[in-house]
Order: structure tokens, then sequence, then C-alpha cells
């Protein structure tokens, strides 16, 4: 009797501690396993987890959107798939271009990046005012030259004159006196024909026009002033020519403006030329606002 209290009375005992072990041990086996799940995700949330590019094209697609140019670009984070890089050219000003060309021919070429035709103005520029100043230098020589031959052969006193002098010069064999070859005598009948019936109004057109000092002159021989005629002739065929190569300069800053505006048409064709060759684009734009739009564009 006494046995059976004391099992019943240890089984009590036992209970509560069984109880409280096995509590225990099913709060360490929960909490080994909330820390199993917390250590533990699935592959689809490992994925997940990386940073991939996220693309809001919120920017790129606005209804206010108002730009009818798009430029090619590609979204921040997005690869662009359609091939090799595609970049919008830089436009250059026509309207520059054609005053760079007046001022210097090649210039306005340069400008638009075609730098072989620069370089045929700038050649030809260089040999027109080349041809110029040799001109320039060869009529001066021989103007030079029958102003000494008038010196030595004819008495001239003066060097500067205006080009008509030099011309009567040759024309006439002296300046004054009568005959043929004079030119008083010319003078006279000119005041004659201007004044028929007041001589002293002829003596005073002939005095007004008539070389006299250092402007007088008489030719020695004939074969010297024809050689002084000729040698003006050659001085003024010179000149002639350096003035041929001013209009050239003009003429050549001509087609060099005009070159220009040829060459820029030529290029806006070329980049639209460009844009519309088949695959695939990806054309975006922005506006000062922050709207735009996005085009995905496709040519078969």
């Amino acid at each position: 009797m006494s046995a059976r209290l004391w099992m019943a009375a240890f089984l009590l005992c036992a209970a509560p501690s069984a109880a409280l072990g096995a509590g225990v041990v099913s709060a360490a086996t929960a909490s080994n396993s909330a820390a199993v799940t917390e250590s533990w995700t699935p592959l689809a949330d490992l994925y997940a987890a990386r940073s991939l590019p996220s693309v809001d094209f919120a920017v790129y697609a606005s209804a206010d959107s108002a730009s009818s140019d798009p430029q090619i670009s590609t979204p921040p984070g997005v690869q662009d798939q359609t091939g090799p890089e595609e970049t919008t050219p830089v436009t250059k000003n026509p309207r520059r271009a054609l005053l760079s060309s007046l001022l210097l021919p090649g210039s306005g070429e340069l400008y638009l990046g075609h730098k072989g035709r620069a370089t045929g103005f700038f050649i030809a520029e260089g040999l027109i005012w080349a041809n110029y100043l040799g001109w320039q230098i060869a009529g001066g020589l021989r103007q030079d030259d029958y102003i000494e031959q008038a010196q030595i052969n004819a008495g001239v006193g003066v060097g500067s004159e205006a080009d008509d002098y030099w011309h009567l010069v040759g024309t006439y064999d002296h300046s004054s006196g009568s005959g043929p070859g004079s030119y008083e005598e010319d003078l006279r009948r000119e005041a004659r024909n201007e004044f028929p019936t007041d001589p002293a109004a002829q003596d005073a057109y002939v005095a007004e026009r008539l070389p006299t000092g250092d402007r007088a002159w008489d030719w020695s021989t004939a074969d010297l002033q024809q050689r002084y005629v000729d040698t003006r002739q050659y001085s003024k065929y010179a000149f002639n020519k350096r003035d041929w190569s001013i209009g050239l300069a003009i003429l050549n800053r001509l087609v060099s403006a005009i070159d220009t505006q040829f060459l820029h048409r030529r290029d806006l064709t070329s980049q639209r030329s460009a844009l519309d060759e088949g695959g695939t684009h990806l054309l975006a734009t922005t506006t000062a606002d922050g709207g735009g739009r996005v085009l995905l564009r496709h040519r078969f």
C-alpha cells in the first residue's frame, strides 16, 4: 500500500517536469525552425534581390510632349539592341558658312567639315592674289621705265602726274610751238572753235591747258617717242591683268558661298537618308518641361 502511494506521488511530480521539458523542446524546435526560415530564401527571391536596371518610361512618354524632331537616344539603364551606336549629327549654321566664304573662300567649307573642298578654294585664293601681286609689280616697273624715258629723251621734269598727262606726252612730239605734232597747235584750234570771235578768250583757253615749265616736253627723235609709247602700253596691259585678278577674287568668293549652301543641303539629305535606313531604331526626345516621348521604329 505504501509502495503504491510512493509510485503515485512520483508520477504526480514527474508529470509537470515532463510537460515542462516537452514545452522547452517544442519551443527550441520552433525557435530553430524560425531561424532556418529567416536564413533561407527561395530561388526567385535571390533573382529578385539583384539590382536590375529599372526604366522609368514616364519621363519618355508624356502626353504634353510637343517635340517633332526626335533624336536618337537610349533610356538610362537600357542597352541599345538596334545595332551600331547612332548619334545625332551637329547641325551647322548655313548662314555662318556663307558669310565666312564671302570673307575668305574655303573657310565656309572648312566650317562645314569639308576639308578637301576648303583646300581647293584656299589654293585658288592664294594663286589669285599671287597673280595680282605679280602684275602689280610688273606694271609698276614698266611705269617707272616709261617715266624715266620721258625725263631723259623728252625733257620732262616731273615724275608724278595723272595718266592723261602721260598720254599727251606720247601722242605729241612737243608741247609748245606750232606745226604738226604740237600740242599747243591743237589747243589753239579747239579755242578758235570754242570762241571764234574772241581772241582774248582763245589765249586764256590755251594758257589754262598748255603744260609749261617742268611739265613741258620735246622728243629728240620719233624712235624714242615710239619706244616710250610701247613701254607705256606694256604697263597698262599689266595693270589691266591686275584688275582682272580682283574680279577673279570676287568670283571665287561667290562660288565658295554658293558651294557652302549646296554642301549644307547635301549633308542634311545624307543625315535623313541615314535615319531612313532599314532596321530597328529607338528614338526618344524630351522637352524643357520634363515631358517627352519614345518611338520604336522598324523599317523593312
